[in-house]
């Protein structure tokens, strides 16, 4: 039996639009790591999860977008291989997780910071003990610098937390961890 490809999950806002500085950024991590030979998954929509998507199946890759009804879009992005559709909020979470070997975070709002604190606590309850974040932007610093200070993260989360501050850098800290 053929093993599969590592997935590797891209989180971030929804907002940016194709030409926008954040959009562009997620589609040459996506395509960075389809020429790696991972296989990319996000939540499917626009934004971040578009330009991820687009930049893995630009690059021949394969891209899983993960969708729910509950947020009244639609179908997911067009450049998905695969959709996979949840019926609520808190299950599609748990599939892009699940479907997931790392993580990717780029630039999002309150459903990108609730995504890395979900993979943090499942961390420290034992629930995804081999967990491996990346967080992409030179924003992060700052955000877990506070966190640090104020004892809302313990240093085992910060154990499988890598910086990045480019889609290679990112790229390069996910193949590390496999190595």
């Amino acid at each position: 039996m053929r093993e599969r490809n590592k997935a590797i999950a891209v989180f971030g806002s929804s907002e940016p639009l194709p030409g926008d500085a954040l959009y562009e950024q997620a589609r040459r991590v996506g395509s960075l790591l389809a020429l790696s030979g991972y296989t990319v998954v996000s939540g499917g929509y626009g934004g971040v999860m578009e330009g991820a998507s687009r930049g893995a199946r630009e690059a021949g890759g394969h891209s899983i977008g993960v969708t729910t009804s509950v947020l009244g879009r639609g179908s997911g992005n067009p450049f998905l291989s695969e959709e996979q559709r949840e019926p609520d909020l808190f299950l599609r979470t748990r599939r892009l997780i699940e479907l997931s070997d790392a993580y990717i975070i780029l630039r999002g709002k309150s459903g990108t910071l609730a995504e890395l604190m979900f993979l943090w606590a499942l961390n420290r309850g034992g629930l995804l003990p081999s967990t491996r974040i990346v967080l992409l932007g030179d924003f992060w610093e700052e955000i877990l610098g506070s966190l640090t200070n104020l004892n809302m993260v313990e240093s085992d989360q910060m154990g499988i937390t890598r910086m990045a501050h480019t889609p290679e850098q990112a790229v390069e800290q996910i193949a590390s961890f496999f190595r």
